[in-house]
């Protein structure tokens, strides 16, 4: 563990160790559910991705330092800090380096209710920005409790600018699926499915073909107490599609993609 990885799990155990009650509780990791913040509440939601696994040995590590504010009951805002790192494989020997940070804003508006009404349903808006790196994302969101289980999906779609030397665009669409089941009052288990498809458009011509696209599912498991809740979950990619996919002749998409996936993410009341 790197010394600002260790400096950052030392903030969250002071946070979590002074929290109050109440939190707004999250169940996934990958999906969104349509659940907002009440007027006038703030929480702070650290979050660590870790991904393994590509053609060589790769090991990346995301950290979002997000800070969520109600400001109707049914419209929330947040602001993320976004940070990370990256071992990865360059010939005989291994070279670690620190990610390029950035910005993020989210907007979050709640239509219907999970428990109420026949299906919750939300809408959600993402703008990210870093030095090398644009992007915009809607999201639909949909879930509902039945009983003891809460089921969701998310409709999302992406699109991003880059610079690689000449500046390029791409259209990500992707799908997320998840259910658990409430175990006891605070504790939840459940898995997850998400698959992405990248659209890339060729810098020679307009033409724009699916040059990367996965499919991941895991477990994962949810906990809540007074004023902090827990999620986190692992996700292998079970199948690889796309252009990459068919030129290198594999199942799995491990050159725009990563082997496993595995996230924490904590909320904490303030």
């Amino acid at each position: 563990m790197n010394r600002q990885t260790l400096r950052f799990a030392l903030a969250l155990t002071g946070l979590l160790l002074a929290a109050p009650a109440i939190a707004n509780e999250r169940h996934f990791t990958l999906s969104y559910e349509t659940a907002t913040l009440p007027a006038g509440a703030v929480e702070i939601e650290p979050q660590t991705t870790f991904r393994m696994g590509r053609d060589q040995y790769y090991l990346g590590m995301d950290h979002r330092l997000e800070f969520e504010f109600g400001i109707t009951d049914r419209l929330m805002a947040a602001v993320y800090l976004n940070f990370g790192s990256e071992t990865a494989r360059v010939g005989p020997g291994l070279v670690s380096g620190a990610m390029p940070g950035g910005v993020s804003a989210e907007f979050k508006y709640n239509l219907t209710n999970a428990t109420a009404d026949a299906i919750g349903s939300a809408l959600y808006l993402e703008l990210t920005a870093t030095p090398m790196e644009y992007e915009i994302e809607g999201k639909l969101l949909l879930d509902k409790r039945i009983g003891s289980w809460h089921v969701v999906t998310n409709l999302i779609y992406e699109r991003e600018w880059g610079f690689e030397g000449f500046w390029n665009n791409e259209h990500k669409v992707a799908i997320s699926l998840g259910a658990t089941h409430f175990l006891t009052e605070h504790l939840t288990l459940g898995a997850e499915v998400y698959g992405q498809g990248t659209f890339e458009q060729s810098a020679a011509d307009s033409n724009t073909s699916l040059e990367h696209g996965a499919l991941f599912a895991g477990p994962v498991v949810g906990y809540a107490s007074q004023g902090w809740w827990l999620a986190t979950s692992v996700t292998p990619q079970l199948v690889g599609f796309g252009d990459a996919v068919t030129a290198a002749g594999t199942s799995r998409d491990l050159t725009d993609f990563h082997a496993v996936q595995a996230r924490v993410i904590l909320g904490i009341h303030l």
